[in-house]
């Protein structure tokens, strides 16, 4: 995502001077039956019918890496990589550019010279040889090296310019790069690089590492998270994590969950966990009710821009949900919406075509428009409803602060004037 559609997406969510309103108004529903997933599931005729089989995701999996320029196949990344590569990932400092606020207060153009040297351009190789490591706690991904929050806004807490997503335990990810001060490593996710605390991952072998990339035996998060004790440290595991299986019984599950030694490299620390509903031994079925139950599992939930709060924003509320049955979508809306799967072109269509066309969808299809994206998630009396992480939407004039998932329908008004339903896009049905 690049900054100047951060500052302009945060524009339109931040409201300096309104005061959160219940969300009870106009387009957002607080109906007891409209805001589970059971209504859904109940009044969605061909829900549990199956989508793609595991043949099937693992095929659309690799057209989406085709189309998706950040997503990549870690088992087939490269050992080396070029100087010129790395460095052109390494000098985005786009962010910079802008005025920006620390808790507060203007960033001087010395803070930000500091951030720049930080980023240690000058010790880049000829051929960088990656390294491989594993994530040891969720851990915010940045754009630049550094853990403090820089806002577009003094008064902004929300927004944090240098944020880019959250990476969960167990995450394989290639190492290109470390800082000047040695505190943050440049990496490579299956879906997103960027810059990560070098205490929140753990060092390993080739070998050892691709038993994360590709376990062979795992369960998946398909709660809205779950907490795992290692050591002395509980680690948080959002929905769609996978953590690799050492044993299973009737009893439960022994898994090899990712630790950092003292010396940085990786520890398995074997954890005991009984059989429960948050947990999924490999992924679910694809089914279109199996995306509704992940996805109302954030309902109400805080909005997390980039996985912020422990929480989600409007497109991680979809990718996690399809990971949990096995399919990895590229992390921001945008892309999402350029990604494979069946595409209907709503741009060119007036308001009645696009809910005709709205409602020939699938529960779970993806709904997008410039700076944010919704879950179909079926009709009540006729009427199209979404689930989606929300920051704002604009009545009277006036910015109501929404910040959390809800479900609506269409007739929210955006801050151009503009109802969500004119807004939209492009419908995507990933299959």
């Amino acid at each position: 995502m690049s900054n100047l559609l951060k500052k302009f997406l945060c524009l339109c969510l931040l409201c300096l001077c309104c005061v959160a309103a219940p969300v009870n108004a106009a387009g957002i529903t607080n109906f007891s039956k409209l805001v589970t997933a059971d209504y859904w599931i109940e009044n969605n005729t061909d829900g549990d019918v199956l989508i793609l089989d595991a043949q099937g995701v693992e095929e659309f999996n690799k057209t989406i890496r085709k189309v998706s320029p950040t997503v990549v196949d870690l088992e087939k990344y490269p050992e080396t990589v070029s100087k010129r590569t790395v460095k052109a990932k390494l000098n985005n400092f786009e962010a910079l550019e802008e005025d920006l606020y620390l808790r507060g207060n203007k960033v001087s153009d010395n803070y930000k010279g500091i951030l720049r040297k930080l980023v240690n351009s000058a010790a880049i190789t000829d051929d960088v040889q990656v390294k491989y490591a594993v994530v040891v706690r969720r851990s915010n991904l940045r754009n630049l090296p550094t853990g403090e929050g820089l806002f577009y806004f003094a008064a902004d807490k929300d927004f944090d310019a240098l944020q880019e997503t959250a990476l969960d335990p167990c995450d394989p990810v290639v190492v290109l790069h470390t800082s000047e001060n040695g505190q943050f490593q440049y990496i490579q996710a299956a879906n997103y690089s960027g810059w990560i605390s070098t205490y929140d991952i753990a060092f390993t072998d080739r070998s050892t590492w691709l038993q994360y990339v590709d376990p062979k035996k795992f369960v998946v998060v398909v709660g809205k998270s779950v907490k795992l004790k290692t050591w002395e440290e509980t680690v948080e595991y959002q929905q769609g994590s996978r953590i690799p299986i050492h044993n299973v019984d009737d009893s439960g599950y022994v898994l090899n969950v990712a630790g950092r030694g003292k010396d940085g490299n990786l520890d398995k620390v074997k954890v005991k966990v009984a059989k429960n509903a948050a947990l999924s031994e490999g992924y679910l079925p694809y089914t279109s009710n199996n995306i509704l139950r992940s996805a109302f599992k954030f309902y109400g939930e805080p909005y997390g821009w980039g996985g912020l709060k422990s929480s989600v924003d409007c497109s991680s509320l979809m990718y996690n949900a399809y990971r949990t049955v096995g399919i990895y979508l590229p992390r921001n809306a945008d892309e999402q919406e350029a990604s494979a799967g069946v595409h209907i072109n709503l741009s060119k269509l007036d308001d009645a075509g696009k809910l005709a066309a709205i409602k020939t969808l699938t529960p779970g299809a993806g709904l997008y428009m410039d700076g944010h994206c919704m879950m179909c998630i079926g009709k009540s009396n006729d009427v199209p409803f979404v689930l989606h992480s929300l920051g704002s939407y604009y009545k009277d004039g006036k910015t109501v602060r929404t910040m959390r998932v809800v479900v609506s329908d269409l007739t929210l008004t955006r801050h151009n004037g503009n109802s969500m339903l004119g807004d939209l896009t492009t419908a995507v049905e990933y299959k």
